[in-house]
C-alpha cells in the first residue's frame, strides 16, 4: 500500500531506490534477530515443560488460633519458600507479590531479598512474622522448576502461553507478516511481527516517513502484565520501533480456583481456546488495510502538531515516564537532528516520538519496549487536535 504521491517520474524512481535500501536494511535486521526469536520460543517451550502450579494458604487460621502456617520461609543463598511439596527459591517478582498480600513495603523487601546474607535472613524473618499473624489466604503459586516466580490470586486465570503465542505468529504469517523480533525474561514474553513491504507516508513538516506496519503480542504467566496486543510500527530508515494503544488487555482473572488444580483443567483449556480465538481475530484486524491507513494518517497528524521539546521532556520526567538521564539523552538526539535516527524536520509531536524511540534502540530489551509504549502514548494527542 502506498500513501504518497510523487510529482514526477524521476522522483518516483528515486523514492523506489530509497525504499529498496530500506527494505534491505530491515531484511538484514530481521535475519540478525532470528537467533533471539528462536531462543525466545525455545525458552518458552522448555520452561513450559517444568512449570508447576500449586494452590496453598499463606498466613494462619486466626479464628481457630492455628498458629502453624502451611508455608514458611528461610534464607540460604536465596530467600526460600518451604511448602509440603518442597523448598523453592523465591524470584524477585514473587517477593513483591507476597509483600503486597501481607501489606509489607514491596520495594524494601525486594531489596532485602537481593542483598547480603543478613539481609536475606531478615527478609525471611519478616515474611515468617507476617505469615504468623496474617489471616489465611489461598494463593496460586507458579514455579519454574525449583524457582517460584509468581504468587497470585486464587482467581488467577491460567492460560497456555505457548498456544496463544503460536496462534499470533501463525495468524500474522497468514496476513503476509514475518516475525521481526522476540524477547523473553523471567516473567514476561514479547513478540513483534511486521509486513515486509514499506508504507510511504508524506508529512508536511518531517519529510517522507517509511514505515513497516505490524503487530506486537505480549503476555505474562506470573502476574507481570495481561495478555496484550498492539499495533507495531517500525521506521525503516532508522529501525525505531513504536507501539500504539492496546487493542486487547485481557486480565488474568476468572473464577476461584479449586483446591485441586486438576479439577480446573477443563477451564484452563477452554480459557486458552477462547483467548487464542480472540488473538487470531485481533491480529487479522491489526493487519487490515483500514488499520494501516489509520496509523499512516495518525503519523501525518502528529507531524502537524508543534511541540516544545524542553517542556515535553520535563513533563515526561516529572510523570516518571522517563528518568532525568534518559530525558537528557533524548534531548541530545533531538538536537542532533540526524535523519539516520529518524529525526528530521520541524519540532513536532512525531519528531519527539522518534527521539524517544531512537533512544530506545540502545536500551535493554525490556526498557526498550516500555519506551516504545511511551512514544506511542504521545500519538494519542492526534485525535484531540
Amino acid at each position: 500500500m502506498e500513501v504518497t504521491v510523487m510529482p514526477n517520474a524521476a522522483s518516483v524512481q528515486k523514492q523506489q531506490g530509497l525504499n529498496q535500501v530500506v527494505i534491505n536494511k530491515v531484511q538484514k535486521m530481521i535475519e540478525g534477530k532470528q537467533q533471539s526469536v528462536m531462543g525466545t520460543i525455545t525458552r518458552l517451550l522448555e520452561e513450559g515443560k517444568i512449570a508447576q502450579d500449586f494452590i496453598a494458604p499463606i498466613g494462619v487460621n486466626l479464628r481457630n488460633e492455628d498458629r502453624h502456617p502451611v508455608i514458611t520461609f528461610q534464607a540460604d543463598e536465596q530467600v526460600q519458600m518451604n511448602m509440603p511439596e518442597g523448598n523453592f527459591n523465591l524470584h524477585g517478582n514473587a517477593i513483591s507479590q507476597i509483600s503486597e498480600k501481607m501489606n509489607i513495603p514491596a520495594k524494601y523487601l525486594r531489596e532485602l531479598s537481593a542483598g547480603d546474607s543478613w539481609q536475606k535472613q531478615l527478609c525471611a524473618t519478616i515474611l515468617n512474622e507476617h505469615s504468623g499473624w496474617t489471616g489465611r489466604t489461598r494463593v496460586l503459586i507458579r514455579a519454574i522448576g525449583t524457582e517460584i516466580r509468581g504468587v497470585l490470586s486464587d482467581s488467577y486465570r491460567r492460560l497456555n502461553s505457548v498456544d496463544i503465542l503460536t496462534a499470533f505468529i501463525r495468524e500474522a504469517a497468514n496476513n503476509g507478516a514475518v516475525v521481526s523480533d522476540a524477547y523473553m525474561n523471567d516473567t514476561k514474553v514479547w513478540c513483534e511481527t511486521i509486513l515486509p513491504t514499506p508504507v510511504e507516508i508524506p508529512t508536511r513538516k518531517n519529510g517522507t516517513v517509511i514505515i513497516f506496519a505490524g503487530a506486537r503480542f505480549s503476555t505474562s504467566d506470573f502476574g507481570n502484565g495481561s495478555v496484550d496486543m498492539r499495533s507495531f510500527l517500525l521506521n525503516g530508515a532508522c529501525l525505531n520501533g513504536m507501539v500504539r494503544e492496546s487493542v486487547m488487555r485481557q486480565i488474568h482473572l476468572g473464577g476461584r480456583l479449586p483446591d485441586t488444580l486438576a479439577l480446573s483443567q477443563r477451564t484452563y483449556e477452554l480459557d486458552t481456546k477462547t483467548t487464542v480465538s480472540a488473538v487470531k481475530d485481533l491480529t487479522k484486524g491489526l493487519y487490515s488495510r483500514d488499520t494501516i491507513m489509520q496509523k499512516a494518517i495518525e503519523i501525518q497528524g502528529a507531524s502537524e502538531i508543534d511541540v516544545d521539546f524542553d517542556k515535553e521532556l520535563k513533563s515526561l520526567v516529572q510523570r516518571g515516564a522517563l528518568l532525568k538521564s534518559e530525558g537528557r539523552e533524548v534531548e541530545k538526539l533531538l538536537m542532533n537532528n540526524n535523519p539516520d535516527d529518524g529525526i528530521t524536520g520541524g519540532a513536532t509531536l512525531w519528531k519527539l516520538a522518534q527521539g524517544i524511540t531512537a533512544f530506545a534502540r540502545e536500551q535493554e530489551p525490556e526498557r526498550s519496549r516500555e519506551l516504545h509504549e511511551i512514544s506511542g502514548q504521545l500519538m494519542n494527542r492526534v485525535r484531540n487536535n
